[in-house]
């Protein structure tokens, strides 16, 4: 993409990012660290419902057991933000969409993704809400000094 990395977006007489262009960012959402350092949205609508995505991730992070009434609320939400980051991927794949306007979804997608992979350690060991917290802060922490080390490589 443009500016920070040199590369020119490649777009066309209307801003229009081109096919090429658009796998491109495509790629970089699903490549193997992508989620890494991501901001995870503060109210995602997903679903035609308002969600404090943040919030509630953090919420069942934070707590020490989860209930089955939780972990049915993690599972629906992790199913709501599955379909949303499909529909944005699509978007992003398909659509007449500006450069800017690509960034701004690939940053949405990488946000819920992280969100995802936090909700779905939750399911793993529903057991351990409390301790899981500390441990994905821990992984989050090691996944920032990789990404920052493949910066410095590059």
């Amino acid at each position: 993409m443009g500016g920070k990395e040199g590369a020119e977006s490649e777009v066309n007489w209307n801003g229009i990012l081109e096919p090429e262009e658009r796998r491109r960012i495509h790629e970089r959402i699903h490549s193997a660290f992508g989620a890494v350092g991501a901001r995870i949205p503060e109210i995602v609508v997903s679903g035609g419902r308002k969600l404090r995505l943040k919030d509630l991730v953090f919420t069942y992070l934070n707590r020490e057991r989860l209930s089955a009434e939780d972990l049915e609320a993690v599972d629906a939400v992790t199913e709501s933000l599955r379909r949303r980051v499909e529909e944005l991927d699509r978007s992003i794949l398909h659509d007449d969409i500006s450069e800017k306007g690509a960034v701004e979804l690939m940053r949405e997608v990488l946000g819920m993704l992280r969100a995802l992979e936090h909700l779905r350690s939750l399911r793993e060991d529903p057991g351990r809400a409390g301790p899981a917290h500390s441990s994905l802060m821990q992984r989050v922490d090691d996944e920032r000094r990789w990404r920052d080390f493949l910066k410095r490589v590059r």
